[in-house]
């Protein structure tokens, strides 16, 4: 797996210390949890328009790690709180395409 690289030190040693701590799942798997939970670190301390949550936001919705994004929200079993569901649908919106299965759509009114 090769380690993604930051433009900001404090968000790089953020995401290795999550990366070394996900476990359990594919290094595709790995790379995006860690970068959630960095994301989700610096948005709880520095606030949503922070460059740093922005600058996570772009790595996650890079062509690279798009695939593992939509396997993050695909995988079986998964439950995501209201907060989780909020930023999940906001990535869909920015990457211009649904991360969840289709069947975890709601149904379209008639």
């Amino acid at each position: 797996m090769k380690i993604m690289n930051f433009a900001d030190t404090q968000l790089q040693t953020c995401f290795e210390l999550y990366l070394t701590g996900a476990r359990g799942v594919s290094d595709e798997l790995r790379e995006v949890s860690a970068l959630l939970a960095t994301h989700d670190w610096f948005r709880m301390v520095e606030g949503l328009h922070s460059p740093r949550v922005q600058e996570t936001i772009e790595h996650l919705l890079s062509p690279p790690l798009r695939p593992g994004l939509r396997r993050w929200y695909r995988r079986p079993g998964t439950h995501l709180g209201a907060a989780a569901t909020e930023f999940r649908d906001q990535l869909s919106q920015l990457a211009g395409e649904r991360l969840e299965k289709a069947e975890n759509l709601p149904a379209k009114p008639q």
